[in-house]
């Protein structure tokens, strides 16, 4: 969970990871019904043209919420808004680390807000993906700015 006394911009929050296998791809794709063969199959995966089968985009959006949350606390923080671009497929065997940097802090509606740019790198240091994120804390559950 964030340690309230040092957010400001520039601060880089801790990463997470998870590694890309079925294991993980199987309990996602059970749950939303997403079992399309390129997830599923490297040969179907590369059938179409990747090197292997590939992570769902809505599973990597979903662990960005997590990654938000287990930093700013589940109870403390809302998570206002979420969006990525993806660069490059998330490919079975390799390790999906996301992070991010606060951006800007902000105080509006009684809230403070915080912004960030996200980002997605496998375990060779490829980006998959960049965006953008933006928590909401109450104005009470931080020191002044």
């Amino acid at each position: 969970m964030i340690d309230l006394t040092t957010l400001r911009p520039g601060l880089e929050i801790p990463t997470i990871s998870r590694p890309g296998d079925y294991q993980y791809w199987n309990r996602y794709a059970a749950v939303n019904y997403e079992f399309a063969g390129h997830h599923m199959d490297d040969a179907a995966a590369q059938h179409e043209g990747f090197e292997a089968a590939i992570g769902m985009g809505p599973f990597i959006h979903a662990l960005l919420h997590v990654l938000l949350r287990e930093w700013a606390g589940e109870d403390v923080a809302r998570v206002i808004h979420v969006g990525l671009r993806s660069r490059r497929p998330w490919l079975r065997g390799r390790t999906l680390i996301q992070g991010g940097t606060v951006t800007a802090v902000r105080e509006a509606a009684g809230e403070r807000f915080v912004s960030l740019d996200v980002w997605g790198d496998d375990d060779t240091g490829e980006r998959l993906f960049t965006g953008e994120a933006e928590i909401a804390f109450p104005a009470g559950s931080l020191p002044p700015p």
